[in-house]
């Protein structure tokens, strides 16, 4: 019976230190201006955004202009094809806009005109213009890409620290906890 008790107190002073320690760091965090599930759930928004680019970036604008074909020499055809080509690198363009979103530097205006300027060269059925832009697109992920791993990475720095600082104050209050008022 007295194991038991014994073993008994071990594992509440396990728990009560564990629940102490995590309310210190969450207190710190936000002491400090983190919100560490919003922190969270950021690394995986960006993970999945990162795929996206990545996929893109990987084989996908070329799968995209290959299914389109070759451009027709012809005018009705051609201003079709232009049209489509322009679909298609807005549609990857979007991607870029999405990392904008989630890093607060979207601008209506810029889409606005992006937009633009793709339904202008489609208009036109420039095709040169609209393969110009698709140049323009990846340069642009690329750059979300470089971006997007440098905000993982310090967001991943971030939690690393706070779960080291969570195991160090949970041991420091469970040897608190073991010489305090709670003892066995």
């Amino acid at each position: 019976m007295a194991g038991l008790n014994r073993d008994l107190v071990l594992v509440i002073k396990g728990v009560a230190s564990c629940l102490t320690a995590a309310f210190l760091v969450f207190f710190i965090s936000a002491l400090s201006g983190e919100d560490l599930p919003k922190n969270h759930s950021t690394i995986k928004d960006l993970d999945r955004i990162l795929g996206e680019i990545s996929a893109e970036l990987n084989g996908g604008i070329e799968r995209r202009i290959r299914q389109l074909g070759e451009a027709p020499k012809k005018n009705p055809y051609k201003r079709f094809y232009c049209a489509e080509l322009a679909k298609e690198v807005h549609e990857v363009a979007y991607l870029t806009e999405k990392q904008k979103i989630m890093f607060d530097t979207y601008s209506v205006r810029d889409f606005e005109d992006k937009s633009r300027r793709l339904v202008a060269y489609s208009e036109s059925a420039d095709t040169e213009r609209l393969l110009g832009e698709l140049d323009i697109v990846k340069r642009e992920l690329k750059n979300s890409v470089n971006l997007i791993e440098s905000r993982k990475g310090k967001l991943i720095r971030q939690r690393t620290a706070y779960l080291i600082l969570f195991f160090i104050l949970w041991i420091a209050v469970y040897f608190y906890y073991g010489r305090g008022f709670i003892r066995s």
